[in-house]
Parts: structure tokens; C-alpha cells; sequence
């Protein structure tokens, strides 16, 4: 494993997807506030980030008040960049030799290490702070737990197979919780982020193996298509109970398009189609209640 000097400056190229911002903020301060802000900007031009959507379409199905809905949105925002932020700071490392991944923001990271991970902590405790007198207890409680699932994922499960693809499951169904009490919902938010996760993790394959970092998807291509298909048949349930029919059978999409396309392309097209059902189960059934 290559060793990294965090000790000096680096010196930043011009990038199209705007680390050259990085390179010329003036000052340490600028430099961290575009890392944390970029690791979720970078996301979502990569078509990531539907956790953020997922909770903004809620909000706006379900609040009582704009000013509860402002409140939400305040907290889920803060929430998911604090969370991408500790994510791309703490895999920062082993980030610099994926190709997937964004040098320049990499390399702020590393360059400002100290400086990053506080503001990160402080930031984090901030905000969980300020969800239980916002949002309420629940809301708090699911905002403080969603901060510290993410942390032990980062640190402790994401190479460990199986309970990576489970807790990040967890992660998406708690950071629900910050906008919805809906146990079905909260449900079907755990299972449809397990399957993107997993689709990733197949994705990012030969980078994580390259840097031993054992997912399920580096474990074995069997064991990703048999959490695959536990997943799609606990799809299956839960679409049952909501939608009713045979149209929860719509559930093994994702897994059969494990067959069909690339892991890149099966995530997006599993993402159109958990897009299509969230829709129908928010405006469609929302409106016959």
C-alpha cells in the first residue's frame, strides 16, 4: 500500500468536474467546505444520491406545514452530505487507486486531513442536535442513528460480506425515518438501497479486491446472486402488501437484469424502475387513499 504525504500542498489540475475549484479556494476553510459539499455534487452527476430524492419526495407527499417541510429538507440535506463527506474522508486512502473515483477531491481529503475530519464531527453532532428540537424525538433519533450506521459501515462492515449489503439496507431505511414513521415505506427504502449497494459493489469489483477489501461482491459472483435474489424475494413481499396483484412479481427485475447487462447499466436500470414504483406508490396510490 502505498504511503500518502499529507504534509504539503498538492497542486491540482484543472478537472471538467470542477476540482479545480478545489485547487483555487483560498484558504483551508474554502478547501474543506467544496470537499464535503463535492462528495455529494460528484454523486449525483454520477446518477447517485436517490436517498436525498427519496426524502424530498416524501416530504412533499406527507408534511402538515411548510414550515415542518422546510425543517426536513434542512436536516435531510446536511444529513446525506455529512454522510457522503465521512465517507470519501474516511476511504480517501485506498480512493486514490479507483478510477471511478475523483482525484482532486481525493486529494483535498488527504491534504486536509485534520481539517476535514473535524469539521466533519462537529458538523455531524451539529446537525443531529438540531434534528430533535426541528423534527422531533423520532426524527432525531433516526437522524443521530443514520450518522452512526454510516460510520460503522465506513469503518468496520464494508469488508465484511453480506452485513455490507444489510446494513446498508439499514442505512437508507433510517435516513427515511428523518421524514416518514411508515413501516412499509421505511421497509421498502431498506431493500431498494440494498439492491443499488449491492449493484455498486459488483461494479467496483477489481478496486475493492486490488485494495482486499472483501464485499460481498468480491467474495463471490454466487453469493451476490444469491443476496440478490433474497432481496428481490423480499421485494416481492413487500410490493405484495402494497401494491397487491401480480404486479409485485415486477420485483425480480433488478435481479434479472444481473443477467442481461453490465452492473453498471443493471444499477441504472434498476434505479428507472424502483423510480417508477416510489412514484406510483407516492402520486397513484397516495391519491386513492
Amino acid at each position: 500500500m502505498p504511503s500518502f504525504d499529507v504534509s504539503e500542498e498538492r497542486v491540482y489540475p484543472e478537472r471538467v468536474d470542477g476540482s479545480a475549484l478545489g485547487a483555487a479556494a483560498p484558504g483551508r476553510v474554502a478547501a474543506v467546505t467544496w470537499a464535503c459539499l463535492a462528495s455529494t455534487l460528484l454523486r449525483i452527476r454520477r446518477g447517485e444520491g436517490a436517498l436525498l430524492a427519496v426524502n424530498l419526495s416524501l416530504i412533499a407527499a406527507e408534511a402538515s406545514s411548510l414550515s415542518l417541510a422546510l425543517a426536513q429538507i434542512v436536516i435531510s440535506t446536511l444529513t446525506i452530505v455529512l454522510m457522503y463527506a465521512f465517507n470519501d474522508f474516511y476511504d480517501a486512502p485506498t480512493d486514490w487507486h479507483n478510477p471511478k473515483k475523483d482525484r482532486g477531491l481525493i486529494a483535498t481529503y488527504l491534504d486536509h486531513r485534520h481539517a476535514c475530519g473535524v469539521a466533519i464531527v462537529v458538523l455531524s453532532l451539529a446537525t443531529s442536535a438540531l434534528a430533535f428540537p426541528a423534527l422531533g424525538w423520532g426524527a432525531g433519533l433516526a437522524t443521530t442513528g443514520v450518522m452512526l450506521v454510516n460510520v460503522a459501515y465506513s469503518v468496520f462492515l464494508k469488508g465484511v460480506p453480506v452485513a455490507d449489503v444489510v446494513w446498508c439496507g439499514l442505512w437508507g431505511a433510517l435516513y427515511a425515518a428523518i421524514v416518514t414513521s411508515s413501516p412499509s415505506l421505511l421497509l421498502l427504502v431498506a431493500l431498494m438501497t440494498a439492491v443499488c449497494h449491492l449493484y455498486q459493489a459488483i461494479g467496483d469489483r477489481a478496486p475493492d479486491a486490488a485494495n482486499r477489501i472483501i464485499t460481498t461482491a468480491v467474495r463471490s459472483s454466487a453469493l451476490s446472486t444469491a443476496v440478490l435474489l433474497a432481496l428481490s424475494l423480499s421485494l416481492v413481499a413487500v410490493l405484495h402488501a402494497l401494491l397487491g396483484g401480480l404486479s409485485a412479481l415486477s420485483a425480480f427485475v433488478p435481479f434479472a437484469l444481473l443477467f442481461v447487462v453490465a452492473p453498471h447499466t443493471g444499477w441504472l436500470l434498476s434505479k428507472v424502475y424502483f423510480g417508477a414504483v416510489w412514484s406510483y406508490l407516492l402520486v397513484v396510490a397516495h391519491a386513492l387513499q
